[in-house]
């Protein structure tokens, strides 16, 4: 980048939030793939979790080199959940995502997406095609989302959202801020970013964009390596571990708190009332062990 490239205009229309925490190995190759980006004119809002690597000299010096990025630096680590909203609540543009720090995107990314959200004012999230990649930015497969949610009723995107999202990466897609200021974001449990986008199906579509614009990078690092390994989930989300107990109790009511506050029709808040009872069952198992984990019966 040459000095001060970006210039943002009085009507930016995208801001992204870069959360991070002790994100040197990718961090420059993530932040050249957002500069990259044929769609200019954004925002971008890097919220460091007190990285104690050299993630602040490259987020300081990338920062000084263009202007539309702006350097955020929690003086302790607040867990992974505060550090999105962190990088989120600055924002007043029209559309916003996230971006990881070890991921990176396709140079079209935001002009495809922002397309798609301009010519369809029904849809709250685009989102284009996902590749997993190794340390070494090496393929190792492409990944369907099966997340291209373009049903007319409410209850419908939600039960194939809640039936279908296994990695979550539509957060790194394309979504309408206003929208995500009505209702609560990540917060610190471990399948909150599920619960985060199976929400937002019930505001608006889904539009899944067919070609490849995003790449998850899959490393011994990532909080989603070992999804068995709890303590270490813990304290991705929450240094404090206070608050992490009852995991799927917690996703499975706020699923219905979601459903309550939704400006949808009654009867598709019943029908989804259902399907979470279905849900409920269907994990029986994880929501038992963990009353009986609180209880002190392992």
């Amino acid at each position: 980048m040459n000095t001060k490239t970006g210039v943002k205009s009085a009507e930016t229309r995208v801001s992204i939030g870069l959360p991070v925490y002790n994100g040197e190995r990718y961090l420059a190759q993530t932040l050249d793939s957002v500069l990259r980006q044929t769609y200019t004119d954004f925002v971008l809002y890097i919220a460091d979790n007190a990285s104690t690597d050299g993630t602040e000299a490259i987020c300081r010096d990338y920062a000084s080199r263009d202007a539309r990025i702006h350097y955020i630096r929690n003086p302790v680590n607040v867990g992974a959940a505060a550090n999105y909203t962190r990088c989120f609540t600055p924002a007043t543009s029209e559309y916003f995502r996230w971006q990881n720090a070890d991921d990176t995107i396709e140079p079209t990314l935001i002009e495809d997406c922002i397309q798609v959200l301009d010519n369809q004012p029904d849809a709250v999230l685009a989102y284009g095609k996902t590749h997993l990649i190794d340390d070494n930015g090496q393929l190792i497969r492409p990944y369907e989302d099966r997340l291209h949610l373009p049903q007319a009723r409410a209850a419908d995107r939600y039960i194939t959202c809640m039936n279908n999202i296994d990695l979550q990466n539509l957060m790194y897609g394309l979504i309408r801020r206003p929208v995500l200021e009505r209702i609560p974001l990540l917060k610190s449990y471990v399948l909150s970013d599920i619960n985060l986008v199976c929400e937002l199906s019930l505001y608006g579509k889904f539009i899944e964009i067919p070609h490849h614009l995003f790449s998850r990078r899959t490393h011994q690092k990532s909080a989603s390596w070992n999804m068995e390994d709890k303590e270490r989930l813990k304290t991705h989300w929450d240094p404090s571990k206070r608050r992490l107990v009852m995991q799927y109790w917690k996703s499975w009511y706020d699923h219905y708190r979601a459903v309550l506050r939704a400006p949808i029709p009654l009867r598709e808040k019943i029908e989804i009332y259902q399907f979470l009872l279905k849900w409920g069952y269907w994990r029986k198992d994880h929501l038992l062990r963990e009353v009986r984990e609180l209880a002190g019966l392992h």
